[in-house]
């Protein structure tokens, strides 16, 4: 049991989580190990945040890697779990030197990489997404890179656009059915949403719609493949590495590395620029229509102390 202190600041930690959107299986854990944190912090006659040291946090960390497993009483913690109980304080502090709660960081010093191989996902710089856009030859590309990029769309979302979805005189897209069915709203900016009408009524899209005997009209696809159909998630794909092959960085990429870049990773790229720019990861999570943030935090592909920056920023 820990004092009515700690027991406030690890209740008031759990209601920021939620409130900022984590899972609640997430939260409950999160706040489960705070409270074994600060129980530890009182058997060292510790009752203060402001007089725990990066030391003590250390010597806390020391004792989880020494610390029996509470379900079998035999065997040491796992390393996953150690991992995510620092990570946990490593947030927590950030937020508590955000709302001036303390004056360090005691847990910053900590560099924890898990000996599992982590998924690499591939992030564009902002600089090379600012070359897509000047080797996009059509307005076609442009409009795809405008809705994967500018919008974040993922690709089978961007496939199932109809010209209808794009309310340019409101400049927002309506993402019909997202995933898991989730309809969602994403606004864009007013240059965005002028190259989207344009490419709608450009003489290159009539042209390409009278080839493939459409007539032009609100409900018809956003994008057309050559056979006149919808264009399909490989089609979107394919036409992004021809954008990239025209680019200087892309002409330095192995086929290997060619091939595990798509739509996605544009997606991928506008979040983490989102973030390094400054955008509150809460907003980062409603702009990409994620559920919970654990998904969120994921995709901007960012580094513990940037996580707990951004999420002191949310206070």
């Amino acid at each position: 049991m820990i004092t009515e202190y700690y027991q406030v600041e690890a209740k008031a930690f759990y209601d920021y989580l939620m409130a900022v959107g984590y899972h609640a299986k997430s939260c409950r854990a999160k706040y489960l190990s705070l409270k074994e944190f600060f129980c530890f912090m009182e058997s060292r006659k510790i009752f203060d945040l402001q007089h725990i040291t990066p030391f003590d946090v250390s010597e806390f960390y020391r004792h989880l890697q020494q610390r029996k497993s509470r379900r079998d009483g035999r065997e040491t913690l796992s390393e996953k779990y150690i991992i995510r109980v620092i990570r946990c304080l490593q947030g927590y502090f950030g937020h508590a030197l955000a709302m001036g709660k303390t004056g360090i960081h005691p847990a910053s010093h900590l560099r924890l990489r898990s000996r599992r191989r982590e998924k690499q996902r591939r992030v564009f710089t902002q600089a090379e997404t600012g070359e897509l856009y000047r080797v996009a030859g059509t307005l076609q590309e442009r409009a795809i890179l405008h809705v994967a990029y500018g919008c974040g769309l993922r690709a089978s979302e961007i496939s199932a656009l109809n010209a209808g979805d794009l309310r340019t005189a409101e400049n927002t897209v309506i993402v019909r059915s997202g995933k898991m069915g989730k309809r969602r709203i994403v606004p864009v900016n007013e240059k965005i949403s002028a190259d989207l009408k344009e490419f709608i009524f450009s003489d290159e899209r009539k042209k390409e719609m009278t080839l493939c005997g459409m007539d032009i009209h609100e409900g018809c696809h956003l994008f057309y493949n050559h056979k006149g159909e919808r264009m399909q998630k490989w089609t979107l794909n394919k036409r992004l590495k021809e954008m990239i092959k025209r680019t200087v960085f892309g002409k330095g990429l192995t086929d290997e590395e060619l091939s595990k870049i798509g739509i996605h990773t544009l997606r991928h790229s506008v979040a983490t620029h989102l973030v390094e720019n400054g955008m509150k990861i809460e907003q980062v999570r409603q702009f990409l229509g994620h559920s919970n943030m654990e998904t969120t935090e994921i995709y901007t592909h960012i580094r513990q102390h940037q996580i707990n920056q951004l999420m002191s920023l949310n206070s």
